[in-house]
């Protein structure tokens, strides 16, 4: 399996590169955490998982902005020690396998996501597929200092 690029693997991810490469996400703050639980009703072939929406400022950058990203049909999600300060030391992403199918072909594997503190992960979870929703330049936003 090949290893997961966020450059190609992640959905509007162009939204915020950085000469054509992904951005820093160390010293990250995150502003905003939304789990929502997903609408499952078979009955009605509904079958839409939990949705995890985070907004963060990238602080580490020359000219930080804020950026949203969305993770879909998430399962596993463990948060810990998240505090008032809440700052991540890095984001790291990694495919992991599923198992194959009756025909032997594999399943699509889950995108292991994991947003590292400096003594531990701060969240991690599993889910299937991960888009960049927006990208706020820094007059667009008033960081948490100027409040």
């Amino acid at each position: 399996m090949q290893p997961f690029n966020p450059v190609t693997d992640i959905e509007n991810s162009q939204l915020i590169l950085e000469q054509d490469e992904w951005p820093n996400f160390h010293d990250a703050e995150v502003h905003n955490l939304n789990i929502w639980r997903g609408d499952v009703r078979p009955e009605e072939d509904i079958w839409i998982g939990p949705l995890l929406e985070l907004e963060l400022e990238l602080c580490a950058l020359q000219l930080p902005y804020m950026v949203i990203l969305r993770f879909h049909d998430c399962e596993g999600i463990s948060l810990e020690d998240f505090n008032h300060q809440n700052a991540l030391y890095d984001l790291n992403f990694s495919y992991e396998e599923r198992g194959k199918l009756r025909t032997g072909e594999p399943m699509t594997p889950y995108i292991r996501v994991r947003f590292e503190q400096a003594f531990g992960a701060a969240l991690q979870f599993r889910c299937f597929k991960v888009e960049v929703i927006s990208r706020q330049e820094p007059d667009a936003y008033t960081p948490a200092e100027a409040d």
